[in-house]
């Protein structure tokens, strides 16, 4: 795979490549803003991209939106940033970043949170191959046609707004929601509306129970204070 790495540090940007080279793909460094652009649109296409949010140049905000605009949002994006207060994090993810590693780098954190985008975004493909299949999760399987949901074998009665957030959140294994992009995708409240966040919480309360989402049946259903949820299988 391909990696643009959007780093204006020259050192951090190189041990970046040494990373990204030890887990068996290619990176390309992009030193500003404007130089990355160019790069996205006139090379071959990137299957990953490393953001810095500071640039000489640019801002990752801006950038962020462009590459959301310019390419969708099939296309994986990490920022590796120092900005990390909660209203920088909250726009990144509202933007479409799909994760984030704080400065200074713990590069084997940053290592395994590629890897499991690579995964998710590859059992992503395939569930959108066959939205309409059974998806089974651990011990969870889920019928998109039939609007039904088993644990253990065990039936378990879901309301429809349930089982859209459970839909969403077992298609989507290890990715950061927060608050208000649930609301959009499950509820389609859109940011204007102001909705109750408190909805969400209830309702993500009633999933960890019925489906008993807790590390002793397999699940880590984490609370990311001031973010949102995450859905992760528990590691053995």
């Amino acid at each position: 795979m391909r990696f643009a790495i959007l780093e204006d540090s020259r050192s951090q940007a190189l041990l970046l490549k040494a990373m990204v080279e030890e887990l068996g793909h290619e990176g390309e460094i992009f030193p500003t803003a404007h130089s990355f652009r160019e790069g996205l649109t006139s090379a071959k296409p990137f299957d990953l991209l490393l953001m810095d949010w500071i640039l000489p140049d640019g801002s990752g905000d801006e950038l962020l939106a462009w590459v959301r605009e310019r390419f969708g949002w099939s296309l994986p994006i990490i920022f590796v940033t120092a900005r990390v207060a909660e209203g920088d994090v909250a726009a990144m993810l509202r933007l479409g970043a799909d994760d984030y590693v704080c400065k200074p780098i713990r590069y084997v954190e940053l290592g395994a949170r590629i890897e499991a985008l690579i995964r998710r975004r590859s059992m992503a493909a395939e569930a959108a191959s066959g939205a309409t299949a059974k998806l089974q999760v651990g011990n969870v399987v889920l019928d998109p046609a039939a609007r039904s949901v088993t644990v253990d074998g065990t039936p378990v009665a879901l309301t429809n707004k349930e089982f859209d957030l459970a839909e969403l959140l077992l298609r989507n294994l290890g990715t950061l929601f927060n608050r208000q992009s649930l609301l959009e995708k499950v509820w389609e409240v859109s940011g204007e509306a102001n909705a109750d966040s408190r909805t969400v919480d209830t309702h993500v309360s009633r999933l960890r129970r019925k489906l008993h989402l807790e590390p002793a049946s397999g699940w880590l259903l984490s609370t990311v204070y001031g973010h949102g949820y995450r859905l992760e299988r528990a590691a053995n």
